[in-house]
């Protein structure tokens, strides 16, 4: 499965990462301590859509058709970041960027020279962000533990390679692991229900206590020829996540017109339940 980052950009995946992302940040903000955004495989920064592939209309396009007054209180983080111009969307390390204060960082891993060289461009004359021409995996175990303040890691790979579920849920442990109270975000595609089954089952027996599952999905999921949507691995997610993701993805759906077809899940692998 290939998943290019701009020719994505801004479709219904990048909707539930970003807000998820978004929202996160805001919550981490609440305290004074600096924030350390780690973005293993960032992609190049910022989008221009009407140069990219179409999937951004079934996306971001279908919540711009709403006044964002209008959106679910989780979203509006999100909406915060997307900046004045709707036709320039920003990927994860933007996202991130336009919510940081002036005391946080953002480390920004991309393998790939000449969109690691736009992602450059993209925060140029920013301090607070570093741009490493790396591969995302090996930079996981490079910069865990940071060394001061609070760390909230997003993982998002590309899946071009057959392994790349078995290397998240690996990852997504170690990077838990290395960082014993680090945020950890890991995102991957649902395509049937088979390897998304499996990534839950290996962290259920990962022994990483707070694992939650949330998938955003625009169409039935059963048939593995059909992308049906996303879904986020969220290690020790902050107070309340849950029950917002659960109260204000279904929301989201209606928004976008895929009540009938899609379903939103909140579901904990390890450690919590859904409060009441």
């Amino acid at each position: 499965m290939n998943y290019r980052h701009g020719f994505h950009a801004g479709n219904a995946g990048d909707v539930l990462k970003h807000l998820a992302l978004a929202f996160i940040i805001e919550r981490l903000k609440a305290k004074p301590a600096p924030i350390t955004v780690i973005d293993s495989h960032a992609g190049a920064g910022l989008y221009a859509l009407d140069a990219e592939g179409g999937e951004w209309r079934d996306g971001i396009g279908r919540l711009l058709a709403h006044d964002v007054a209008t959106w679910p209180a989780a979203a509006r983080p999100y909406a915060e970041a997307l900046g004045q111009d709707p036709m320039l969307y920003p990927g994860s390390p933007l996202v991130a960027l336009r919510l940081l204060r002036d005391e946080d960082r953002l480390i920004a891993c991309e393998s790939e020279e000449e969109v690691a060289e736009d992602l450059r461009f993209a925060v140029a004359h920013d301090p607070r962000a570093a741009v490493h021409r790396r591969d995302g995996w090996s930079a996981l175990r490079a910069f865990l533990p940071v060394k001061t303040g609070r760390s909230l890691v997003l993982i998002d790979p590309p899946f071009e390679a057959a392994d790349e579920f078995s290397l998240l849920a690996d990852h997504l442990a170690m990077a838990a692991r290395r960082a014993s109270t680090a945020i950890v975000i890991g995102w991957y595609p649902v395509k049937g229900r088979q390897a998304a089954d499996r990534l839950h089952e290996s962290l259920r027996q990962s022994g990483i206590p707070k694992v939650l599952a949330v998938e955003f999905l625009t169409q039935p999921d059963h048939d593995p020829a059909r992308f049906a949507g996303s879904g986020l691995i969220v290690v020790r997610p902050p107070w309340q996540f849950d029950t917002a993701m659960a109260e204000d993805l279904p929301r989201l759906l209606d928004m976008m017109g895929r009540a009938g077809t899609g379903k939103a899940r909140v579901e904990w692998l390890t450690g919590e339940t859904l409060e009441d």
